[in-house]
């Protein structure tokens, strides 16, 4: 995680009918190409994530973590890696805003297009007065390299000349322990870490709220019927009773879409 302190915002932004009937689908997607110089061609293309991460950026410095963007994302997966960035973003600046993921990942056009509305408005609340706005730097996709083959030595018989092992070679391990090569890797594996734990905090703070919620509509329900009892009854479980009721393993049911 950037060491990077980031601003809190506290300016909420409402998207009304009257702000967004004006903005046509071109229109909003002429300001996406513009802002961040590049090519979508339709709006559902957003669901990657990319365009997000990069206007955040933009406007709050060091909120996303660029080097972590999935630049050239094709599968459903890397979309969710790039807008769960986006939304640690809103947690960084301590802005209240749940990401649609699940939804805008489908690629469909009317999610992507109100969700986009929102974040248009958004945009430019929180850039006004900030001047010389620029795409942030990020990384460019890396292609392999095609590798030189390297000279070899070859014996009297023709064949690969045996290279005897060294004092040198024999410390290797030893010696690049301590490297700033090392201590480098071992940074950006702490970083990757505290990232991730905090994804993780954020995912259950987002499910416990939901819980929350449906309790107190279990709550608001005065005749306790025996489905309200029963929800209740699994809200309020312990490990203890979890065991006593025989369900010592977790099972995972997948239910088709």
């Amino acid at each position: 995680m950037s060491a990077h302190a980031v601003a809190d915002v506290k300016i909420p932004v409402a998207l009304t009918h009257a702000s967004s009937e004006k903005i046509s689908r071109h229109e909003m997607l002429r300001w996406v190409n513009t802002t961040v110089q590049a090519e979508y061609t339709k709006i559902e293309d957003l669901c990657s994530g990319v365009a997000y991460c990069q206007m955040m950026e933009m406007i709050f410095p060091h909120s996303v973590g660029l080097k972590k963007i999935k630049m050239n994302p094709k599968l459903e997966h890397e979309y969710v890696h790039n807008l769960k960035l986006f939304q640690m973003a809103f947690t960084r600046i301590n802005y209240e805003k749940s990401v649609p993921i699940e939804r805008l990942i489908k690629k469909r056009f009317q999610d992507n297009f109100e969700f986009l509305q929102w974040f248009k408005k958004f945009y430019d609340v929180h850039a006004a007065g900030k001047e010389n706005l620029k795409v942030p730097t990020t990384q460019k996709p890396q292609v392999p390299q095609a590798m030189k083959p390297a000279k070899k030595a070859l014996n009297k018989d023709g064949g690969p000349a045996m290279t005897p092992p060294t004092a040198n070679s024999t410390r290797l391990n030893e010696d690049e322990a301590g490297t700033p090569r090392t201590v480098q890797a071992l940074q950006e594996t702490k970083e990757k870490l505290t990232d991730q734990t905090a994804i993780l905090l954020n995912e259950r703070n987002f499910y416990y709220n939901k819980l929350l919620e449906v309790e107190k509509v279990l709550k608001e329900f005065t005749d306790r019927s025996e489905l309200c009892e029963r929800a209740m009854a699994i809200l309020y479980a312990t490990d203890a009773d979890i065991q006593s009721a025989g369900f010592n393993e977790p099972v995972c049911h997948t239910a088709e879409l």
